[in-house]
């Protein structure tokens, strides 16, 4: 394992999974020490120590090593901890940041439907507008003798809501959208 803390902590940050795998394996070690050392010990071990499993040896060597296993799970736990909390705040940050840019797209998106449609408005009143000079124009070719040309077909601009919805059910019958 490389000697240099900060590379040893951005080695934990880049696999968070590695600490929890080290934990689990100072708790294997532990017990397997505990289930093999009585059977090693065991003509050593006298009458009066108890041999159930889990049972601690009185080997001062073996409970130095238990504490010392015990202080190094606290201090990475300790140390884990802090690093934990600022990965749950960077990623509260980073998907805020990322909801906040959805939204502004959002807010963008519904700008320009909003400036289509009042552009849409727009185009409809310039229509209605050339449809009445196309029908006085008719009206004048008549009034000369001659024939009218044919107007196109017009929409009726009463309601601007169902005129679009009249456009949109005439693009759907051709196949346009």
């Amino acid at each position: 394992m490389d000697p240099d803390p900060i590379k040893q902590l951005q080695g934990l940050l880049d696999d968070p999974g590695k600490v929890l795998e080290k934990i689990s394996s100072i708790h294997s070690a532990l017990d397997s020490i505990k289930t093999n050392l009585p059977q090693s010990a065991g003509a050593e071990t006298t009458v009066g120590q108890a041999q159930r499993p889990g049972a601690l040896p009185d080997d001062p060597v073996f409970g130095r090593l238990l504490q010392a296993l015990r202080d190094m799970q606290a201090q990475i736990e300790e140390r884990i901890q802090p690093i934990a909390q600022e990965m749950v705040r960077y990623e509260v940050a980073r998907l805020r940041d990322q909801s906040d840019e959805h939204q502004s797209a959002l807010k963008e998106c519904l700008a320009q439907i909003d400036q289509n449609i009042l552009n849409c408005l727009a185009r409809m009143d310039e229509y209605q507008r050339r449809c009445a000079d196309l029908s006085a124009l008719n009206l004048r070719l008549a009034d000369l003798g001659a024939v009218p040309e044919p107007l196109s077909p017009t929409i009726a601009i009463d309601n601007a809501a169902d005129s679009i919805v009249a456009r949109l059910d005439g693009l759907r019958l051709t196949g346009k959208i």
